[in-house]
């Protein structure tokens, strides 16, 4: 009996730090808009926020200055790389870099947050 419960023992906490590391990078945390403010000297964050009118591209479409609001606040984005297909106004993104002491978030990436493809729509027969 002890003879094998040593392995499986072992084996279990392999297996249980694998679950753990493959879940922390599905665990990421990211801050509202409103919530950016409260960590403004805390580095690199992450940011969600839905993607206003205003949005200006410049050099090809690779920099672009745009404002992401949450229900209450609001703060301007600059970004220079490529796009994600789906951006336009209205797209949830998350913005992950560090806010200025200009008050511009300066992202380093930006990722969309699809929406949903599928809609419920009544069945008809």
């Amino acid at each position: 009996m002890i003879r094998w419960s040593i392995p499986a023992l072992v084996v279990a906490a392999c297996v249980g730090y694998l679950i753990y590391s493959a879940s922390g990078g599905s665990a990421e945390y990211y801050l509202t808009v409103s919530e950016l403010r409260s960590h403004a000297d805390s580095g690199n964050v992450r940011v969600a926020g839905v993607v206003q009118d205003d949005v200006q591209k410049s050099d090809g479409g690779l920099h672009v200055l745009f404002t992401e609001k949450d229900a209450t606040a609001s703060v301007p984005v600059d970004y220079t790389g490529t796009l994600p297909d789906i951006f336009k106004p209205g797209i949830t993104v998350v913005a992950d870099g560090r806010l200025g002491k200009d008050g511009v978030f300066h992202a380093r990436t930006l990722l969309a947050k699809c929406p949903s493809r599928f809609s419920t729509a009544p069945y008809t027969q």
